[in-house]
Parts: C-alpha cells; structure tokens; sequence
C-alpha cells in the first residue's frame, strides 16, 4: 500500500514538470532590432557610428527621416548636415527602430577665464569660482575638466569649483580643461589687512599707520586689555569696514594709538614685493620711562626686547632709533608682523619698512 501511493505521487511530480515544460516551449520571445543609441547630439560636418543589433537580423537598411538634417550611410555612419531634429532609422525587412538625432552649428570655444585670480578667506570659509566661457554661447567645450588643490592643508575644491578653506597658509586651486589650464591663488587667514595691501618693495618705504593693524578682532587682529576703551572712539575703524575694534584706543582719525598696556598687541599682514632685508622702525611718542616692546615677524620674535626712552610728550613723533636696526629678512609673499607691548609708558604712530 505504501509503495502504491509512492509511486502515484511520483508521477504525479513527473506531470507537473512536463506540463509546466511544455509551457515554456510554447512562450514566444519577443523579436525585435535595436540601436546603441537611443539619442545623439552632432555637429554640422560630425560623423558618428551607429550600431544596429542583434547581427543576425543583418543585412539591414538605414534611412534619414530628414536628410537636410542628417545623412546616413549603408552601414550606420551618420553626418551632420544642417541644425535640427531628425531621426535615423534601421530596417532589417520585418522589423525597425530609431535614434533621436539632433545637429548643431559648432561654435568653438576661444577662451576660458576664471571668475577670481585670488581669494582671501577665512578659515571654514567656502567660495565658489565660476567659469567664464568666450563666447559665452560656445558649444563645443572640453570633454576633460578637473579642480585640484596643491595643498589640502590650506583649500580643497569639489567637481564643481567650490573651494572651502581649511587652515592659514597659501596655496594654489588648479583648474584644467582640455588644453586650458588656469590658477586661482589662495590665501587663508584669520586676519586681513585694513586699508592695505600694506606692499614692502625695493622702490620706496612702506610707512603702516598702527592704526591700520589687521581686521580679525580680539585674539586675532589684535589684542587688549582693557574692552571698554578709554577713548571711547572707534569711528576710523568702522568708517573703514571694521566694526570688531572697539577695544583698541585709537586717537585722531587714526592719527595713533595711545593708552597701551603690557601685554597687548596688534597685528600687520604685509605684502613682500622684493624679497631681501628689511628695516622696521617705530614712529613713536613716550611721556614715561619705562616703555618697551618687540616685533614679532610670522610668529618669531626678531628684535628682542626693545625700550622706548622719555621724550616727555604723548604726542612728539620721532623714529626710533635702535643700535643695531631692528632687521628681518623676508621672502616673496605674504607675512604677519606682530608688534607686541612689554610695557607701557608711550604712544604709537606708524611702522616704517624699508629694504636695506
């Protein structure tokens, strides 16, 4: 009995399994030819390859809905000939299909410029530089573009030109494409020069008024005891952009800073034309004795601790005179001069740079 119902449940798997065969078989696939491109877009005088598949439908007969448009050949090579829209089509005696074609007159590119040569930004800060084509109607531009930074540190930059600062330095941002090769120089700092470019070459001095120190504010461009300010003035450097120093005691219209403390400072970011040995002095007014400060040149304190003798006025402007001159050697390029308040006792005006 047991045998008998095995054997019958047996069979019955057996039928199902023809039966669900005999479906397959008798499924028809779909036939049909088809091209590898679904759309084009050529320029008048362009060819391209179009392929018709499957092979063994071949031999097949290609035709041009607008041949004023685009032209094609027996074997799938089109042509543009004229601007429009047209279609190409493929024909294997039962079966047909066609690609979208579409032609334009080329307008070759002549230039490319960048948007911005050179960028100052602050660190986190992020700036997207856009791309100016000539013609700006131009069609025909590279198929090879890239954006890279030399220095990661300092700037990276996406697929899309947008640079975004990462740490103070200098680098350069590159973009590239095709034969076309354009740089955008960038610098990035906590601090930027007020009523500067602050510019140290061979021709003549660069006088700095002290009151044109670094925009930034507390802890960056400057540093003070006291924020209250004992002028209670700070009109010189709002007028100018800067509504972040009020701390500072600034005089006049930026005439001098006066009521300095020990331990205050303020920063100059100063541009080197011509590289090679400078002088700086101080232009300066002391009514005590007990005046004395140093120079800090990015980050390196270059002249020692300097005093500043009594000339018994907070306003009788003289250049110091320092035995030896305070001297730095620097590089092309950008750099940050730190004057630093030891002691106070004195007032200050200006700082003079001057190629040795």
């Amino acid at each position: 009995m047991k045998k008998k119902f095995i054997y019958s449940g047996i069979l019955f798997l057996l039928a199902i399994c023809q039966w669900g065969c005999d479906e397959y078989e008798r499924t028809e696939v779909e036939k049909t030819i088809s091209i590898d491109k679904s759309s084009v877009n050529i320029f008048i005088g362009e060819e391209l390859q179009l392929t018709a598949s499957p092979l063994e439908n071949a031999p097949f007969t290609w035709s041009s809905k607008n041949s004023g448009v685009a032209d094609v050949n027996n074997d799938g090579l089109i042509v543009g000939v004229g601007e429009g829209v047209t279609f190409i089509i493929v024909d294997d005696g039962i079966f047909q299909t066609k690609t979208e074609v579409t032609v334009k007159e080329r307008i070759p590119l002549d230039n490319l410029e960048l948007e911005d040569d050179t960028l100052e930004l602050s660190v986190n800060e992020e700036k997207t530089v856009s791309i100016n084509l000539t013609p700006s109607n131009t069609n025909d531009t590279p198929d090879s573009t890239s954006w890279n930074s030399e220095d990661i540190r300092v700037a990276v930059v996406d697929a899309g030109g947008c640079i975004t600062a990462i740490g103070e330095g200098e680098t350069n941002v590159i973009y590239r494409a095709g034969e076309y090769k354009k740089t955008v120089k960038i610098y990035v700092a906590n601090t930027w020069p007020f009523n500067g470019p602050h510019i140290l070459s061979a021709d003549n001095p660069c006088v700095v008024m002290v009151a044109d120190f670094d925009i930034g504010g507390e802890g960056f461009g400057f540093h003070d005891n006291d924020a209250s300010n004992a002028k209670g003035n700070d009109n010189y450097r709002k007028n100018g952009g800067d509504s972040n120093s009020y701390a500072v005691e600034i005089e006049g219209d930026g005439n001098d800073i006066g009521y300095t403390g020990a331990g205050e400072w303020l920063v100059y970011t100063v541009e080197v034309n011509d590289a090679g040995n400078y002088m700086i002095e101080l232009s300066e007014s002391a009514n005590g004795s007990s005046g004395a400060f140093h120079i800090d040149v990015d980050g390196v304190n270059i002249s020692g601790t300097i005093s500043v003798p009594n000339n018994g006025s907070w306003s009788s402007w003289r250049w110091l005179e320092t035995s030896p001159p305070v001297t730095s050697m620097l590089t092309e390029g950008r750099h940050q001069i730190k004057f630093y308040f030891e002691a106070s006792g004195y007032n200050i005006r200006a700082l003079r740079f001057t190629k040795l």
